[in-house]
């Protein structure tokens, strides 16, 4: 179970790519550990999964890379094209989940996840993660991240699944979402197997990890 779609649509239909534009621009040209490190490994093609309002696309683009995008909601792919139409950039983003992403096998020499597989289950998870490797050449760079849990997250109305997810319910904003606070344990069983390059936690509080396909 992923989290409702109609959540991602609510949140994204409230926002706009006029208003985003102030926070899409910071990531124009943006030079991080994460872009150097798949500049260095000869990564040419990236995927932007589950892209949201276009921020990392925008990034890997203006860094040079053949970026592709998608995300589960219409609105966010309408607004990620809006903002790199601004900068200049006719970017292939379409409506898709990470479980089915419709990508031939090997397509990208690398993939950008950014927030993703850490609103599934753990079920689902392993899945999506399967379905990123699917599209990534052997070989390529699979960029991962996972978030923290809020402090004020627990005090609004939610279920506890039983894989350690949080389902929140009620009346909130964030009902209808699915988050697995991060945790060391179960995101190394999620990327058992891969070599992981970059392990680390930026700005945001993100846990961000780079991994070898």
């Amino acid at each position: 179970m992923m989290s409702d779609k109609s959540f991602w649509e609510k949140c994204w239909g409230k926002e706009n790519s006029d208003t985003l534009l102030p926070y899409l621009e910071k990531y124009n040209n943006i030079k991080a550990d994460e872009i150097s490190l798949f500049q260095k490994d000869n990564i040419t093609t990236v995927c932007d999964a589950a892209c949201g309002f276009g921020a990392y696309t925008l990034a890997l683009a203006s860094n040079g890379f053949s970026v592709k995008a998608f995300d589960i909601s219409e609105n966010a792919a309408e607004i990620t094209n809006e903002g790199l139409k601004h900068f200049g950039y006719d970017i292939d983003v379409k409506v898709a989940s990470i479980l089915q992403t419709g990508y031939a096998d090997a397509e990208f020499d690398g993939v950008f996840a950014h927030s993703v597989l850490d609103h599934m289950t753990y079920e689902d998870a392993k899945k999506g993660f399967a379905e990123l490797c699917r599209i990534t050449r052997l070989g390529g760079l699979i960029l991962v991240s996972f978030d923290e849990l809020d402090n004020d997250d627990l005090a609004l109305e939610h279920e506890n699944l039983q894989d350690g997810c949080i389902s929140f319910m009620g009346d909130s904003a964030k009902s209808g979402m699915i988050l697995h606070p991060y945790d060391d344990i179960w995101v190394k069983e999620l990327l058992f197997g891969k070599e992981i390059l970059y392990e680390a936690v930026n700005s945001k509080d993100e846990h961000v990890y780079v991994v070898r396909n």
